[in-house]
């Protein structure tokens, strides 16, 4: 499909928007940057922004949008390797917290958004994200057909579940500060997801478990 002039124009500035938005937040903190200051980063009126962006929040989920299609697209490759329905679920579920952690501010401004009630601002972040259902769910199905996923378990109960669960897990512990505790908690959700979904399967060895510390027990974080 052959993009327009102006369909060309509006990618380039709604992409340096969007560049310049994130240095700043980088430089500065996301609270510290006003709408006015991205506007004459990015050579653009305060209308311009606004009219690509409504609000703040969204110039950070649209800026990583780059690293989760890069993630999800690893993910897709070992679905159609027809890599272990449970791997799959590990990977994505603690590679994606080493994207979180790596930037803590700006996934906990995803997360809100995500997990938001107001169906307009959740519509509008999903526009800039790869799409996270569909290939989990794909995995549920594999686990059906193999027979790993219990029977009293639907695949879209599966699918809905274990991506909230692993949403909450991020939020709650970025929301207390608690960063490394991320990817622990995120390993102890996972296990518990595999015990409760997932059928025993006869001889096989058990899961690497995630090291935790003593000054910081377990806890699980309470699903919303």
């Amino acid at each position: 499909m052959t993009l327009s002039l102006r369909d060309v124009k509006r990618s380039l500035t709604e992409q340096t928007i969007v560049e310049k938005a994130l240095a700043l937040f980088k430089e500065r903190g996301f609270a510290q940057v006003s709408v006015r200051q991205i506007a004459k980063a990015a050579l653009v009126s305060e209308k311009t922004v606004f009219n690509y962006f409504p609000y703040k929040e969204l110039i950070v989920v649209a800026g990583m949008q780059p690293t989760l299609t890069a993630f999800m697209d690893q993910i897709q490759q070992q679905i159609d390797a027809i890599v272990d329905p449970a791997e799959v679920l590990r990977n994505f579920g603690l590679n994606l917290a080493e994207i979180c952690t790596a930037d803590p501010e700006a996934t906990g401004i995803l997360m809100v958004e995500l997990l938001t009630l107001d169906p307009a601002r959740q519509a509008a972040a999903l526009r800039y994200l790869p799409d996270f259902y569909g290939p989990i769910r794909t995995v549920m199905t594999l686990a059906r057909a193999q027979g790993r996923l219990r029977g009293e378990v639907s695949v879209e109960y599966a699918t809905d579940f274990f991506l909230s669960s692993v949403l909450n897990v991020i939020r709650t512990h970025l929301a207390a500060g608690r960063i490394e505790r991320v990817r622990p908690m995120l390993a102890v959700m996972l296990e518990i997801f595999m015990h409760g979904a997932f059928a025993p399967v006869t001889g096989a060895a058990p899961a690497p478990q995630e090291e935790t510390t003593n000054e910081h027990p377990a806890t699980l974080p309470g699903i919303s």
